[in-house]
């Protein structure tokens, strides 16, 4: 006896090995230990792993049919025809009733005058009860059929993880996009917090002059923005950013609704120049229908931080509206955006801006 067949009739006396159910549970406990030492097993080629399966599966067939109710399917058992009254003849004696396949099969024991092997008395039986055989075909293929179903667990965790990862990536793309957003919650413009004017700065009167007392900006302007180059110019959702002409100068037009502004570059350069210094900047400004409007501007300048939001009355005068930035010590790992608000009021006004600038501070 093999040790695959020892462990399995091992396994039935654990339990009622005559139903079926257990032994098919039993089949597959044989099969799952199978494929764990098989996957153990790197250094075996996969026509060697395949030969073991299908030796288990031999085998299995095999003991399975000790289990068919072989003597039950067949035919009745044929009785002595009776012989012509003139000549009785001997009677072949009746076959004996078949017992219930052990187990196990039993070896040869002292004493005694034969084997007593239930697999050659099954094959015999098998062959006078075609029904019985083909109960044990139908069953082997059964369990064939179930058993292979457990080999390749990794394969549908591989499966499922992947799905899962696919769900994740969509629910944080669907969450960092914002597009369950409302209008009110979104910040098109830049990413600031939310806005708050009991947190804004507000400066009105004719120079708006948001500097600290005493700060002066160096001669050094470095340059933001200019209407020669509105390819530093992004106008999203409804607004929109046109360069215009008059008899003195270009200037860039600009409108857009009361929660979203007109965002200008700041590029890299001009922060790495500002980096760990105050800094003044200057939007030049002016309306264009000769009525006042309220802009607001606010800034992000990436690990430099921002500006907070800085709210001015603009009039038709060309004005220049500072604000000051104190900007840490460190390196910038990109460019920042300057967003600006013509109308906060949400009227529809039009805002015109000539330049912006940036210098350091000299107090």
């Amino acid at each position: 006896m093999d040790a695959i067949e020892k462990a399995i009739r091992s396994a039935f006396g654990k339990g009622n090995a005559r139903d079926r159910a257990f032994r098919e549970k039993v089949y597959r406990s044989a099969f799952a230990a199978l494929e764990r030492t098989l996957q153990s097993r790197d250094d075996l080629p996969e026509a060697t792993k395949r030969a073991r399966r299908e030796a288990l599966k031999a085998k299995i067939t095999e003991i399975e049919t000790e289990f068919m109710p072989a003597a039950r399917a067949a035919a009745p058992r044929p009785e002595t025809r009776p012989q012509p009254t003139s000549a009785p003849a001997r009677q072949e004696p009746a076959a004996p009733p078949v017992e219930p396949a052990a187990p196990a099969r039993q070896q040869q024991g002292p004493g005694s005058g034969r084997n007593v092997d239930a697999a050659p008395r099954i094959e015999r039986e098998d062959r006078r009860s075609p029904a019985a055989s083909e109960s044990a075909r139908e069953t082997a293929r059964r369990i064939r059929e179930a058993l292979p179903r457990r080999r390749r667990p990794f394969a549908m965790l591989f499966l499922v993880t992947t799905l899962v990862a696919f769900v994740g990536i969509g629910i944080w793309w669907t969450m960092s996009s914002g597009i369950l957003m409302s209008s009110e919650e979104r910040d098109t413009s830049v990413r600031n917090p939310p806005m708050r004017l009991q947190e804004e700065d507000f400066s009105a009167g004719e120079n708006a002059d948001g500097a600290q007392p005493g700060s002066r900006a160096t001669e050094n302007w470095l340059t933001v923005f200019t209407p020669s180059d509105p390819t530093t110019v992004a106008a999203p959702g409804s607004a929109s950013a046109e360069v215009m002409q008059d008899d003195e100068r270009q200037f860039l037009r600009i409108s857009s609704s009361a929660d979203a502004g007109v965002v200008f570059d700041v590029g890299r350069g001009v922060l790495e120049e500002l980096a760990g210094r105050r800094a003044i900047f200057a939007v030049d400004a002016r309306t264009d229908d000769g009525a006042d409007t309220q802009i607001a501007i606010s800034c992000h300048f990436g690990t430099l931080g921002d500006c907070g939001r800085k709210r001015y009355v603009v009039g038709p005068s060309q004005t220049e509206y500072l604000f000051e930035v104190d900007f840490p010590a460190a390196t910038p790992t990109g460019g920042g955006t300057i967003a600006i608000i013509p109308d906060v009021s949400g009227e529809g006004r039009v805002l015109d801006v000539l330049s912006i600038r940036a210098a350091v501070a000299d107090q």
